[in-house]
């Protein structure tokens, strides 16, 4: 009987110790697959520059603005996702990082800074009014009326799908668009903007439709970040 006992006490110490073992690789593999695979979503409070160039374009970027981890390292990219607070665009820091966390937009924005697919062809990008032309081609039938805040709201746009789609003229004279969950579509609505930032870079930025009735600083801010972060140009094609 104490020897039936004994040879059950040994079968439970090495059961212990494959779960132990389990753990332990459990824990290990966890973290290398973190360490190895440390890309997408992130958030930093580091102000370090990092260098990226886009299309035409090279920046240095605070890493506190920049929300993919896989952008930290710099480098030429494709693309980078931005962020900030509206209304002053402010980074993610220590003092501020509540108001990124909160659920729903609130006073975040995103912005996405990309390559446009003409850079490889060598071809110039088309603008904000060309594009918002081409849609309108490929409508069969829209109509407009008066919008909020300055905004004409255009109807029958084929791409738009379900989304509010509204144009309106900037101080400057440039065009403007700009697409917006439809009250009632979501608890939190957004609305989001395109602009060609330059031939071969295009600036798209998302932010709560509460503030959609500051779209014309929002969109003169939002170009203004992204020229602050600008060291030089390229030549397009190159």
């Amino acid at each position: 009987m104490k020897k039936l006992f004994k040879w059950f006490l040994a079968f439970l110490g090495i059961v212990a110790c494959f779960y132990v073992f389990a753990f332990v690789f459990g824990v290990w593999g966890s973290y290398e697959m973190k360490k190895r695979f440390d890309i997408g979503y992130g958030a930093s409070t580091s102000p370090r520059l990092v260098r990226l160039e886009i299309g035409d374009k090279v920046f240095a970027i605070p890493q506190n603005h920049i929300w993919s981890r896989d952008r930290w390292q710099g480098g030429k990219v494709t693309g980078v996702n931005l962020q900030a607070l509206l209304p002053n665009f402010e980074p993610y820091t220590e003092a501020n990082k509540q108001e990124f966390e909160k659920p729903g937009w609130n006073r975040t924005i995103d912005l996405l800074l990309i390559q446009t697919d003409v850079y490889e062809k060598g071809k110039t990008s088309i603008s904000r009014q060309q594009h918002y032309d081409l849609m309108l081609k490929k409508s069969q039938k829209t109509a407009k009326e008066k919008g909020p805040f300055g905004l004409t709201k255009v109807h029958g746009i084929k791409w738009v799908m379900d989304d509010d789609f509204f144009i309106g003229k900037l101080p400057d004279g440039d065009f403007y668009w700009v697409m917006c969950d439809p009250d009632g579509k979501h608890i939190a609505p957004s609305c989001k903007a395109s602009v060609n930032y330059s031939d071969y870079t295009d600036l798209s930025y998302t932010f709560s439709k509460q503030y959609l009735s500051d779209w014309q600083t929002i969109d003169k801010k939002a170009r203004n970040l992204i020229r602050q972060f600008e060291v030089n140009a390229k030549q397009g094609g190159e």
